[in-house]
């Protein structure tokens, strides 16, 4: 399992990148606005990126999210609750999305927004359980 973690300073936004090596597919959360990283970092470890999570709306900076999907074809998941204008997918509470081994799971908590997730992560080549 690929899990990297970029920080932007200044803003102290944290994003990730949660892939499968085996199944060479990868999903970005919460991607800042210079997707450039996502990409290299995705290339350097035999990735495809073909999912984007948004853990809520972005109000205090711009998400790279619609780039990063037009130059990989990605699909963007977002909780329903967010009402999003921009295409996607949604992924409310006790949805599952598959990565190779790794299963990526949504819990709806609300509070920094009312449309707010908490992923839980699950790599099925060490456990069952949530990492």
């Amino acid at each position: 399992m690929v899990f990297q973690q970029f920080f932007l300073d200044g803003l102290g936004c944290a994003s990730y990148l949660v892939g499968d090596e085996t199944a060479g597919v990868a999903a970005v959360i919460d991607p800042q606005r210079d997707v450039r990283e996502y990409l290299a970092a995705a290339e350097a470890h035999g990735l495809h990126i073909a999912h984007i999570i948004e853990t809520h709306l972005h109000a205090d900076h711009v998400s790279g999210a619609t780039e990063l999907a037009a130059r990989t074809g990605a699909s963007i998941h977002i909780h329903p609750a967010a009402q999003a204008a921009f295409p996607h997918q949604p992924f409310a509470d006790g949805d599952t999305l598959p990565i190779g081994s790794v299963t990526l799971t949504a819990r709806h908590t609300p509070g920094h927004t009312p449309e707010s997730i908490t992923l839980l992560i699950s790599d099925t080549t060490r456990s069952e359980e949530n990492w």
